[in-house]
């Protein structure tokens, strides 16, 4: 969890302070909230993220699907040989043979399918961080356009936020426009 800043932390304690005192100053003072995880879902830009996301899943789970099977149909091959052994017998080279590369290409698989998990986590901060960085223009053009003082995001700082002052469905409106340009 971050550390917030105590700076950060006075700032809206005074902001808030402002607002319900009646202050000559509270009149002036505009300020708002917005959902970032709820605007990343619901945005055209988060949507888009998401199906990139989903697609290059996808195709990694196809991958392990048919590497699965590919695996089963190995060991049930080695099973059946072993079956066919009799007490005491040993098994042939070539029993042995197959049985080491259905060992050899089970660690590989394991390997693989760690790799395509660590593979996605990254992809999935890599998208993030692309919707992130078209949005900030949005969020401070928004905000200078409606004359906000301060903008949080509900997740990051604020232990309550009333529906009031939420700006998640403008932001949304906003972001899918221009990301549409």
């Amino acid at each position: 969890m971050k550390r917030m800043n105590i700076k950060h932390l006075i700032l809206i304690a005074l902001a808030f302070v402002l607002m319900q005192t009646g202050s000559p100053f509270a009149a002036e003072l505009n300020v708002g909230h917005f959902d970032l995880q709820r605007l990343i879902a619901q945005s055209d830009a988060g949507k888009d993220a998401r199906e990139k996301y989903l697609s290059r899943a996808k195709s990694y789970q196809d991958e392990i699907n048919s590497r699965t099977e590919k695996l089963k149909k190995m060991k049930e091959d080695v099973e059946s040989e072993a079956k066919k052994l009799k007490e005491n017998e040993k098994p042939s080279a070539k029993l042995v043979e197959k049985d080491k590369e259905y060992a050899a290409q089970f660690r590989e698989f394991q390997r693989l399918s760690g790799g395509y998990q660590d593979e996605l986590k990254v992809y999935d901060a890599e998208l993030t961080r692309k919707v992130l960085e078209g949005f900030a223009p949005v969020l401070g053009d928004f905000a200078v356009k409606n004359k906000y003082d301060y903008l949080f995001r509900v997740n990051e700082s604020l232990a309550f936020a009333g529906e009031k002052r939420d700006v998640t469905d403008e932001l949304v409106k906003t972001f899918n426009n221009a990301y549409k340009k």
